[in-house]
């Protein structure tokens, strides 16, 4: 059986998003793959998994089986904290917030 055929095979957003954990942990005999945690995080997310919502943020903002998508993150984080996710709610205030960025270079100032 195939990844993409075991997770078809999930029928409920919870056991995707189980699913997703053991493959993004590497636990429960599964091989940590992150890859393939995203696109299960996806399915769940998609049927309104809050905690794969928050789960698929942060693996993007962080470039856990993708590269850095901080748009895609910013995304996902929305729709956690749309139903009162409280760690999406402080990572979408923190992502807001303007950074600095040093140089030393002072001509590029």
């Amino acid at each position: 059986m195939t990844r993409m055929e075991e997770i078809s095979r999930y029928k409920s957003a919870e056991e995707m998003y189980q699913l997703g954990k053991e493959w993004r942990d590497g636990t429960n005999g599964k091989v940590k793959m992150p890859t393939t945690a995203i696109k299960a995080f996806i399915q769940a997310g998609n049927r309104g998994h809050v905690e794969a919502q928050y789960d698929l943020a942060c693996m993007y903002e962080n470039g856990i089986g993708s590269e850095v998508d901080i748009e895609k993150a910013l995304d996902w984080y929305t729709a956690a904290a749309g139903w009162g996710h409280e760690a999406a709610q402080e990572a979408l205030e923190r992502l807001s917030k303007p950074t600095l960025i040093y140089t030393a270079d002072k001509s590029k100032i």
